[in-house]
C-alpha cells in the first residue's frame, strides 16, 4: 500500500519566508497567521489526513459506493471518518467567520485542500462544495437560506453538489433543457435531468443542498437558445421548513445511477432525476442579464477549479514521494559516474540519470506549483481585502488569469508526474500493491472535470487575456518582472532571470499575435500558450524561491541540504522546462491548416 508523508515543512517555508503571510495582519484572516500557529494548523491537518483519511483511500475506491433502493451507500469507514472530521471542524476551516468559520485565508485551505486530495480523493468529494455553497448562500441566499441553511452547510452537517451537465449538454450551456417553472408562492420547481453531479447522493449527511442549472421557459412555454434563459437555483433533497428549518418528507430529487468510472470508484458520482422538485431562485440583484442568473453557479466554478488545479498537486506529490522510496531500495544496474553500493552487484536505481529525469522532474514540478497556488490564494486575499485599490485590482487581475491555468496546466503536468512516477516502478508500478496505478486512474479526472482543459485555454485567451484592455497580462508581466529583478541581484542567477525574461517576452507576444488571429487560428492555438502560460507562472515562483533561500534568516532556519535541493530544483525548471516556451509559443503561431484543412468525416 501506498504511503504519504504531508509537505508541511514545504507550506511552512513558503508561507513564512516566500509569501510572509505573517507581515501581512491588514488582511482578513491574516491576523493570526504567524509562523508558530501556521505550523500548528497544518501538523493537526497531517495528522488527521495520514492518519484518518489515507487508510481509507485505496480500499475505499476499491468497493466504490453502491446505489441500494435509491440511495447510496458510501464505502466502509466513509461515514464514522465524515463525522470525525466534520466534528473537528476542517470543514469550517477557510469559511468566514462571518458566518460561522473558522475564517483562515485561503493560502491555508489551499494546503489543507492538497491533502485531503492526496489521501481521500473519492471522500473529499462528498464534501467539496460545503464552504463555497454556504458563501454563495451568505450573499444571494434569502433570509430564510441564510439563517437555516448556512450554518448547516459550514458544519458539514449538511452538504452540496453542482448540477450542471446534462447527456447532451457539458461545457456548451446553452443546450441545457432541464426547465424551471415559477409558482404563485415565489418558489419553483425544477424538471429535467443532469449527470456527472459528484456526491449527488450519500449517507454522509442528513440533507443536500444541489445548485441546479435550469432554464426560464418564454410566455409561450418554449426553452430558448442561448444562455439569458439560464439561472442557478437551490433544491434541497429534503423539504425544508422556511420559519423553523426542520426537515421534511422528500423533495422529487432521485439518483437513477451510479456512473462506473475509471477512478475515484469511492465518490458516488449520480445521474440526477429532478420531477418537479421545490426550488428557489438565485440571483445577484446588483449585476445584470447572464451575470445575475448564474452568479451563484460562477463562484462555485471558480472555486472548484482552484480546488481541481491542487489536485495535479496532491497527486504528482504523493506519487513521487513512493515512487522515491522505491527507487532507493530497488538495485539494479550500475551508475554511471561511481559505484553507490561497493559490493553489491548493483546500485539503488534513484542512482541513474533517466530516474533521477523522472523523480526530480515530478519534483521540480510538484514543489513549484505548490508556491504559485499559494501565491494565488495570497492574492485573492489581496484582491478581496487590500485597503490600496490599485494593489487590489493587480491582485485580481493576476488571479482571473491564472486560475483557468492552474486548472489546466496543473492537472496536465499532474497526471504527467504521476504517470512518470508509476515509470519509475517499471513493472511494479502496473500492479496495485504498489498504489501508482490508483494514483494515475484517480488523478485522470482532474484534467476533465470543471470544463475540460481546452475550454479552459480558450477562456484564457478570448476572455481572461482580452478583458479591460489586456490589463491582466499586464498585471502579471509586472509581478514576474518584480521577481526577476530581485533574481538579478544574486550573481549565480542572472542568467536564470534573464531567460525567464526572456519566455515572458516571448509569451506576451504570443498572446498579442494569437488575439489578432483569426478565430479558428487562436483557437488552434490556445492550448499551447496556455501550456507556456503555466511554465511561465511556475518559473516565476521557482524564482520568488530562489531568492528566498539566500536570505540570512531563512539560511539560519532551513537544513543546508534542503537548500541545496531548492537551489537544484529551480535549476531543473529553467534549464529543463523554461526552453519548452519557445516550442509552444512557435507551435502556437504556426498554421491553423494542418488542423482544419482535413474534412469533418476525415477527422
Amino acid at each position: 500500500m501506498a504511503t504519504y508523508h504531508a509537505p508541511v515543512d514545504d507550506g511552512i517555508f513558503l508561507l513564512r519566508d516566500v509569501l510572509k503571510v505573517q507581515d501581512h495582519a491588514h488582511l482578513p484572516g491574516y491576523e493570526d497567521l504567524t509562523p508558530e500557529f501556521c505550523a500548528g494548523v497544518l501538523e493537526a491537518a497531517a495528522r488527521i489526513h495520514e492518519g484518518l483519511l489515507h487508510p481509507l483511500n485505496q480500499p475505499g475506491d476499491e468497493e466504490g459506493a453502491h446505489l441500494e433502493a435509491g440511495q447510496v451507500r458510501t464505502p466502509a469507514g466513509f461515514k464514522a471518518a465524515w463525522d470525525e472530521y466534520r466534528a473537528a471542524g476542517w470543514c469550517r476551516l477557510s469559511v468566514p467567520a462571518s458566518i460561522g468559520g473558522a475564517g483562515l485565508p485561503p493560502v491555508i485551505g489551499a494546503l489543507v485542500g492538497e491533502m485531503r486530495t492526496a489521501t481521500a480523493h473519492s471522500f473529499a468529494m462528498y464534501g467539496a462544495f460545503c464552504g463555497t455553497a454556504a458563501r454563495v448562500l451568505s450573499v444571494l441566499g434569502e433570509d430564510w437560506m441564510k439563517t437555516h441553511m448556512v450554518p448547516r452547510l459550514v458544519a458539514g452537517d449538511w452538504t452540496a453538489t453542482m448540477c450542471m451537465t446534462e447527456p447532451q449538454a457539458g461545457s456548451d450551456l446553452r443546450q441545457i433543457r432541464t426547465r424551471a417553472e415559477r409558482q404563485e408562492d415565489g418558489s419553483w420547481r425544477i424538471t429535467g435531468s443532469k449527470i456527472f453531479i459528484s456526491g449527488g447522493d450519500h449517507d454522509l449527511a442528513d440533507n443536500i443542498v444541489h445548485v441546479v442549472l435550469a432554464k426560464v421557459p418564454d410566455e409561450q412555454g418554449r426553452l430558448p437558445d442561448g444562455l439569458a434563459a439560464v439561472n442557478a437555483f437551490i433544491v434541497s433533497k429534503r423539504l425544508i421548513d422556511q420559519n423553523a428549518g426542520e426537515l421534511g418528507g422528500p423533495n422529487r430529487v432521485s439518483v437513477t445511477g451510479i456512473e462506473k468510472k475509471m477512478g475515484i470508484g469511492g465518490s458516488a458520482t449520480c445521474a440526477m432525476n429532478f420531477d418537479g422538485a421545490v426550488a428557489w431562485r438565485l440571483k445577484d440583484s446588483g449585476r445584470g442579464g447572464t451575470s445575475s442568473n448564474m452568479a451563484g453557479m460562477f463562484m462555485l466554478m471558480n472555486s472548484a477549479r482552484v480546488g481541481t488545479a491542487m489536485s495535479g498537486v496532491a497527486y504528482a506529490e504523493i506519487a513521487q514521494q513512493n515512487a522515491a522510496d522505491y527507487a532507493r531500495q530497488r538495485l539494479s544496474g550500475r551508475a554511471p559516474d561511481r559505484e553507490r553500493v561497493p559490493g553489491q552487484v548493483a546500485d539503488p536505481i534513484v542512482a541513474h540519470p533517466d530516474v533521477r529525469r523522472l523523480l526530480l522532474g515530478t519534483r521540480s514540478f510538484a514543489e513549484g506549483a505548490r508556491a504559485t497556488a499559494l501565491r494565488v490564494a495570497f492574492l485573492q486575499s489581496i484582491a478581496e481585502g487590500d485597503p490600496d485599490p490599485g494593489r487590489r485590482a493587480s491582485a485580481r487581475d493576476v488571479v482571473e488569469v491564472l486560475i483557468p491555468v492552474m486548472k489546466a496546466y496543473f492537472t496536465d503536468k499532474g497526471f504527467e508526474g504521476t504517470n512518470d512516477a508509476l515509470q519509475v516502478l517499471g513493472g511494479h508500478g502496473y500492479v496495485r500493491e504498489y498504489g501508482l496505478e490508483h494514483f494515475v486512474r484517480n488523478a485522470r479526472i482532474g484534467q476533465l472535470y470543471e470544463g475540460a482543459n481546452g475550454i479552459q485555454a480558450i477562456d484564457l485567451l478570448q476572455r481572461k487575456l482580452g478583458a479591460d484592455g489586456g490589463r491582466a497580462m499586464a498585471s502579471f508581466k509586472e509581478a514576474v518582472t518584480s521577481a526577476l529583478n530581485a533574481l538579478r541581484e544574486l550573481p549565480d542567477w542572472r542568467a536564470d532571470a534573464e531567460a525567464v525574461a526572456d519566455a515572458l517576452a516571448r509569451l506576451e507576444a504570443t498572446v498579442e499575435a494569437l488575439r489578432k488571429a483569426s478565430p479558428s487560428a487562436a483557437a488552434a492555438g490556445a492550448y499551447d500558450l496556455l501550456t507556456a502560460f503555466g511554465i511561465v507562472a511556475v518559473a516565476w515562483n521557482w524564482a520568488e524561491i530562489a531568492v528566498a533561500v539566500q536570505r540570512t534568516e531563512v539560511r539560519a532556519t532551513m537544513a543546508e541540504e534542503v537548500a541545496q535541493r531548492k537551489r537544484a530544483l529551480a535549476k531543473l525548471w529553467f534549464s529543463r522546462e523554461l526552453p519548452l516556451v519557445t516550442v509552444l509559443c512557435g507551435r502556437a503561431l504556426s498554421s491553423s491548416d494542418p488542423l482544419l484543412s482535413v474534412p469533418d468525416h476525415m477527422v
